[in-house]
């Protein structure tokens, strides 16, 4: 894990809620000495646009993860970033698995909402993550 990972994961509050078997939803909401906010933008701090789309992951994996297995993130596609997320501020990450979801992978639709109003809209594409690291020689 990394510090912005482990900064997401300490967001959230209480439990992810599912509300079906195709879709899971929590809150989350970043203090200002989010490590995330350094930087971004010192006058006005708000949520890097990674750090938006890291809330769809954490929660896709989870969600993908039932029925396929461990997901590894391919693609980020219809991005749509509407509002500016703040510190302090209640944000709902809701994911819904898409139809297109096979065996070998998945996607998720991620939609973020701060009081009831859309903030971020976005499309995250999944395959089945290998056991080994990258040009690590194969078990047997």
């Amino acid at each position: 894990m990394n510090t912005i990972s482990d900064g997401i994961l300490a967001a959230r509050l209480g439990p992810a809620i599912r509300e079906d078997g195709q879709t899971i939803r929590q809150d989350f909401s970043f203090p200002p000495e989010f490590v995330g906010f350094a930087g971004h933008f010192p006058e006005e701090a708000i949520l890097p646009a990674v750090v938006q789309i890291g809330l769809g992951v954490v929660l896709s994996q989870a969600l993908l993860a039932e029925k396929t297995g461990h997901q590894r993130l391919k693609t980020v596609t219809r991005a749509k970033f509407l509002r500016k997320l703040k510190p302090g501020e209640t944000i709902t990450a809701r994911c819904s698995r898409c139809a297109r979801c096979g065996p070998g992978g998945g996607a998720c639709n991620v939609v973020l909402t701060v009081d009831q109003q859309q903030a971020a809209a976005y499309t995250l594409t999944f395959t089945l993550a290998s056991t080994s690291e990258p040009g690590a020689p194969a078990d047997g």
